[in-house]
């Protein structure tokens, strides 16, 4: 999967996973990027931290706009397996929409960083740059327990694997968490202190994270912890705070395959041709 990588000026860069640039993307508003997410369709949702905006690139990489409005200081951005989507405000909580940008309502007030949304369609998962991810209910607007306490470190972006087990970015390093929220592995590179963006690559075997002091991107193995590759953004220090991967897996989607012609109409041993269709859960048909 290409790595969307969010940096300064209301830019995104978008680069192959070997580091290669295709092209800048730009918001044309200024300010901070931060938290993207792609839907169904692949195009791009880019969040404007200072800008309290939602730009979106088709994908080609064309600028078609910005989507909603009532934005507070939007952080992330986060798909449910309906198409809706949920803002993190620093400024006005968790904010749901609908595909078109029509606001749905408020699930929590309180302030927003960065979040992600469990299997179960209702368990947001949230944190507050602070020393906890905390738990909230958006289905029934309800608090729950928190997942995890006592980090070491601030919490920022977070990804939820289809394992459960959860991706932190800190600060001084990567955190893995279970799903009862202990910690059990840790990344992290040489001279790399500020690690804030994180994302899920779709092999389902690495990840992307960003230290944000340095414009360094990384691509570390889940299960080694070893660094894949990497790569610099050229942008200097303070200027990376978001990534997004073409493809990523998370737990609110599903995929589909259909074959045609399902049984076979040519004799044995001779060549047969089938059409292969994938689909999200929407039916709406993946590149």
């Amino acid at each position: 999967g290409d790595v969307f990588v969010a940096v300064s000026n209301g830019q995104v860069q978008w680069r192959q996973p070997n580091g290669t640039l295709v092209q800048t993307l730009n918001t044309g508003l200024g300010g901070y990027t931060t938290g993207m997410a792609f839907d169904t369709a692949n195009i791009l949702y880019v969040t404007n931290f200072s800008n309290n905006s939602i730009s979106k690139f088709d994908k080609f990489g064309n600028l078609i706009g910005t989507i909603g409005s009532g934005y507070s200081t939007p952080e992330s951005i986060v798909f449910d397996n309906a198409s809706n989507f949920y803002v993190g405000n620093l400024g006005n909580g968790i904010r749901k929409y609908d595909y078109n940008g029509t606001y749905l309502g408020t699930s929590f007030s309180g302030r927003v960083d960065f979040m992600d949304l469990q299997a179960d369609q209702c368990t947001m998962l949230r944190d507050t740059e602070g020393s906890s991810i905390e738990r909230h209910d958006v289905c029934t607007n309800t608090p729950l327990t928190a997942f995890a306490t006592g980090i070491v470190g601030q919490a920022y972006a977070l990804r939820i694997l289809t394992s459960g087990d959860v991706l932190l970015a800190d600060g001084s390093n990567i955190k893995r968490f279970n799903s009862a929220g202990v910690e059990v592995q840790s990344y992290d590179a040489t001279g790399e202190n500020s690690w804030f963006a994180l994302n899920l690559d779709p092999d389902g075997q690495t990840f992307w994270s960003a230290d944000f002091g340095t414009a360094n991107v990384y691509r570390f193995n889940i299960s080694t912890g070893a660094v894949v590759s990497s790569f610099n953004t050229g942008t200097g220090g303070s200027t990376v705070y978001g990534l997004a991967v073409q493809g990523e897996i998370t737990v609110a989607t599903q995929l589909f395959i259909s074959l045609t012609p399902k049984t076979s109409i040519n004799p044995i041993n001779t060549q047969h041709c089938v059409t292969a269709t994938v689909t999200d859960q929407n039916s709406v048909p993946q590149d």
